[in-house]
């Protein structure tokens, strides 16, 4: 009897007890409005049933995101029941599930309770899943010396590490690397990891890491090797259950075949990552997507489809924090514009994007986008503006050649060609005789050789190309930003510093022109018809200048002058010799255009230097000052001091 009564007592306050923990994890659940209901009663929800579920979503049979009411309650449940084994289990799983809900407050709080758990530690693979969530956190933060130390920590941990605990660390420093956009590092423990991974079957890990290198060729410029890595990471990715990790390597292998030109076969995977980001309200993953698929729009030329689909990614993106998305959709806007020739409305969107540009993860999105807003720039005229996107775009793409370096990410890639090789030779000593595994062993150490060289010399030709590239490249855009696009002349910071260099060598006479009444040209026939007297003018001043003369473009109908004379006689001369040419090609213009009723004549004002007087500037000053004066005097004439 006293023993029955023992158990009644002991079943009645194990209900009670359930009970109130039900009634809390109601509570919380209504509280927080969660859009799951559990499929688990909390009678079944004893240390067996939360065992199993904790297991299989580690091991990927479960999703995180479809199963995020089951792990929360496992969590909750562990906790109070003091399941300590299986609670941390719980509360790193519960760390990525935040991550991937996108609550980054409640991660970070999440992280400061358990990280500071002593016991934890002891658990080395828990406690290094939850640095995982913590590095990945704080790669997104604004200061980045709280990841990198925190990078630091998990390299110096590798080498005392199970192969397990590798893979997670790998993992995590693969994210991070992404995110500072150091892509050799993130190529070199994406395949160490890969390896690993491989080893111990675990195909969650196998699909990121495929991932993680598909995307570092294609971003490095290596498309095919990009897309045969894409198509391993869902291949490996497909054998899980984790549709966050597959439908993240659906959306890199749609990018990667639209590389390829394969639209088709690239909507087809975008939509089915699209498909599971929308079921588990993930706008991190929709924002990627609907981003490729409003790309895919936009080359098959549905503009107005394709418009409307990025302006609603633009504020999805935003709000989810994933600013390249953003960024990249705003481009997209602008280049739709420029395609409906709206180039106001382009150049618009594209200063926004200016403004913004820093939050660019990666130095070569900043590049590709200014080297189109050069080009904005450049076809609207705007030439300072162009001028200072160039250097900007010079400049990212030296810090992405810096991270990308063919030479080392190649060097890298016929380093695991030759270990995948060197896989093979292994695999064949299982499969025949030692005799004919050596014959083989010494063939395969010759192609290794010969693939080695050959690749070692193709980097340094390849190498000396790129730097030679580079170079002209450079020097090609200089001359352009110097060069005024209408006639072919110095611009006016290409004419400045010639005249500068000049006068630091010699005295010379610096003479400012301005074409007569030229206001009036382009009111009354247009701005044509008025480009048509400016090119007339920039054809007689080179037929007519010594080959030590220089002029170029000021402004408008502005121009500069740098005489190698400080001769009164010589630059009436020059003056007169120069009113002649421009006439006789104004007859030619006017011949061409009936319409033009009078030629265009010219006023100068020009200013000697002398020793003691070389600053260009004051020169400059005294010459607009001598022009201003012919104008008053009645135009179409010189005057000189």
């Amino acid at each position: 009897m006293i023993n029955r009564s023992k158990h009644g007592f002991v079943t009645l306050f194990q209900y009670v007890k359930y009970s109130i923990l039900l009634s809390f994890l109601l509570f919380n659940t209504l509280s927080n409005a969660d859009p799951f209901t559990p499929d688990l009663t909390l009678n079944a929800m004893d240390y067996k049933t939360t065992q199993s579920l904790i297991s299989d979503i580690r091991a990927n049979k479960l999703d995180y995101l479809k199963n995020a009411t089951q792990l929360k309650l496992a969590f909750e449940t562990s906790k109070i029941q003091n399941w300590n084994t299986l609670h941390y289990q719980a509360a790193a799983l519960y760390a990525e599930l935040l991550f991937r809900e996108e609550k980054y407050d409640e991660l970070h709080t999440h992280l400061n309770n358990y990280l500071e758990i002593e016991i934890l530690k002891q658990q080395t693979d828990v406690y290094l899943s939850l640095l995982e969530a913590k590095l990945k956190y704080l790669s997104r933060q604004e200061d980045g010396i709280p990841a990198q130390n925190l990078s630091k920590q998990l390299e110096e941990r590798l080498s005392n590490s199970t192969n397990n605990e590798k893979i997670i660390i790998l993992r995590a420093l693969a994210y991070y690397y992404t995110s500072i956009d150091a892509l050799k590092r993130t190529l070199n423990v994406s395949h160490i990891g890969l390896d690993l991974a491989i080893k111990g079957n675990d195909f969650s890990s196998q699909g990121f890491f495929y991932r993680k290198i598909g995307d570092a060729y294609s971003v490095s410029g290596d498309i095919d090797k990009g897309l045969e890595f894409a198509y391993k990471a869902v291949s490996a990715s497909e054998k899980t259950q984790d549709g966050h990790f597959t439908s993240k390597a659906y959306w890199s292998l749609g990018n990667a075949l639209l590389g390829r030109d394969k639209d088709q076969e690239a909507l087809e995977y975008i939509t089915k990552a699209l498909a599971y980001f929308t079921s588990v309200n993930m706008h991190a993953g929709m924002a990627y997507a609907q981003y490729s698929i409003a790309t895919i729009l936009f080359s098959q030329k549905k503009y107005d489809e394709a418009i409307i689909s990025a302006k609603n990614n633009i504020s999805l993106a935003k709000s989810a924090g994933v600013f390249d998305m953003q960024l990249a959709s705003m481009i997209l806007v602008s280049d739709i514009f420029v395609e409906k020739n709206q180039l106001q409305q382009a150049n618009n969107m594209s200063d926004e994007v200016f403004a913004i540009l820093d939050k660019f993860s990666r130095s070569l999105y900043k590049a590709e986008f200014l080297t189109k807003h050069y080009q904005l720039k450049k076809r609207l005229g705007y030439t300072d503006e162009a001028f200072d996107a160039i250097e900007q775009e010079l400049f990212h793409y030296k810090k992405h050649f810096e991270a990308t370096s063919a030479n080392n990410i190649k060097t890298l890639q016929v380093k695991f060609e030759v270990k995948e090789k060197e896989d093979e030779i292994i695999k064949l000593a299982h499969e025949n005789k030692i005799s004919e595994l050596k014959t083989k062993e010494e063939h395969q150490q010759k192609i290794i050789w010969r693939l080695t060289t050959a690749l070692a010399l193709i980097l340094v030709i390849l190498s000396l190309f790129l730097c030679y590239r580079q170079l002209q490249q450079r020097k090609k855009y200089h001359v352009m930003a110097s060069t005024d696009y209408l006639t072919h002349s110095p611009n006016r910071r290409g004419i400045m510093l010639m005249a500068q260099t000049r006068l630091n060598e010699q005295d010379v006479t610096i003479a400012i022109v301005d074409l007569d009444h030229f206001k009036k040209i382009n009111d009354t026939y247009g701005h044509d018809i008025g480009d048509l007297f400016l090119i007339a003018f920039a054809k007689a001043a080179k037929k007519i200048l010594r080959e030590d003369d220089k002029f170029g473009r000021y402004g408008g109908e502005e121009w500069l002058f740098i005489l190698n004379t400080t001769s009164k006689s010589t630059i009436k001369d020059i003056y007169k010799r120069l009113a002649e040419c421009f006439l006789n090609y104004c007859i030619d213009v006017r011949a061409e255009n009936p319409q033009v009723e009078w030629s265009v004549t010219f006023s100068m004002g020009a200013a000697i230097s002398h020793s003691g007087s070389n600053d260009l500037d004051n020169l400059i000053k005294q010459a607009d000052d001598l022009l201003y004066r012919a104008k008053n005097n009645g135009r179409n004439q010189l005057i000189i001091e």
